[in-house]
């Protein structure tokens, strides 16, 4: 099982408070956010979902039950047609575990690496994630349900006047990371590989920075400037807003390279990889100190960064 870091004992937001609003973006094609979104700079999971001629297509499936209901009565306000595809851009709870509430003929589409995880770790993660989130907040309830379909590279989807691309374009928080495109629209659903734009940063819950920033950066070329992005966990953005956590993530990358080289433990690099100039994020004590730097730190120690020798964590 992937190692995930914990986290400080005040939830990122409070699953039994979210309330799912949905925003038409082009013709037929969806955002689905909190009704908080545009008041925090972190909020509880966006998705989204593609209404075509044949049916329908959603990006996520929420945390528990009742958001996931939330997301489908979302969908049956503005369409009858059957849910026929259902994609999780990774395998956190938060993204995956509404999949049972889904009907049984609903495909669900997942990356492989994010299928293998859920089957072989869903009670340990659902563990994690009642410690995560808290006690009381329907995760009790939720049921295993993995991919019916799984991508390791690039799946199209014809919906019926609306065509929906799944792509991987590499590891960014997860080894399975899914993005959704429609390419008509010019929106694309990334999940945690963004969590919002800024003063939002990466979280990097199982490391390899390097990966992120390489996965990133293919992202942003793909994109046409005029794009939306609809992040893990926040409002909408532009292709150019990945510029900030590309820049976080590179200062981050040559902080820690600067520390191991100077031979320093994991407890002095903290002073070092400041990093001024983000402390505006709310959750940036956490992000950064608790997860970010000893991250990489492991990551640059572990494979010899800069000659050093590594530093007792």
């Amino acid at each position: 099982m992937t190692q995930r870091s914990d986290r400080e004992a005040t939830p990122p937001w409070d699953a039994a408070r979210v309330n799912l609003t949905s925003r038409e973006l082009a013709p037929g094609v969806f955002a689905v956010m909190p009704d908080d979104v545009l008041a925090k700079d972190h909020v509880g999971t966006t998705g989204g979902f593609v209404i075509g001629e044949r049916g329908v297509l959603v990006v996520e499936s929420m945390l528990n039950g009742d958001l996931a209901s939330q997301l489908i009565g979302l969908v049956r306000q503005a369409t009858t047609k059957p849910i026929r595809f259902l994609v999780n851009t990774s395998y956190h709870g938060d993204h995956a575990y509404g999949n049972y509430l889904f009907p049984e003929s609903t495909v669900i589409i997942q990356h492989p690496a994010t299928r293998r995880y859920m089957e072989e770790n869903f009670e340990e993660d659902r563990r994690f994630m009642i410690g995560l989130m808290g006690r009381g907040k329907g995760i009790e309830r939720v049921q295993k349900r993995t991919a019916d379909v799984a991508v390791p590279g690039m799946l199209s989807v014809d919906l019926g006047g609306q065509t929906v691309e799944v792509h991987h374009f590499g590891f960014a928080q997860t080894p399975g990371d899914l993005v959704v495109w429609t390419p008509d629209a010019r929106v694309l659903w990334v999940g945690n590989m963004i969590q919002a734009p800024a003063p939002a940063l990466p979280w990097l819950l199982e490391g390899r920075h390097g990966e992120t920033i390489a996965t990133l950066a293919r992202v942003r070329d793909f994109l046409p400037d005029d794009a939306t992005i609809i992040p893990g966990h926040g409002r909408p953005m532009r292709p150019g807003d990945i510029e900030f956590p590309l820049r976080y993530l590179r200062e981050l990358d040559d902080a820690v390279r600067a520390a191991i080289d100077e031979g320093r433990s994991v407890e002095a690099t903290l002073d070092l990889a400041a990093m001024h100039g983000y402390g505006d994020y709310s959750l940036f004590r956490w992000a950064h100190t608790t997860v970010n730097v000893p991250a990489a730190y492991r990551d640059l120690a572990g494979r010899g960064g800069g000659g050093a020798q590594r530093g007792e964590p």
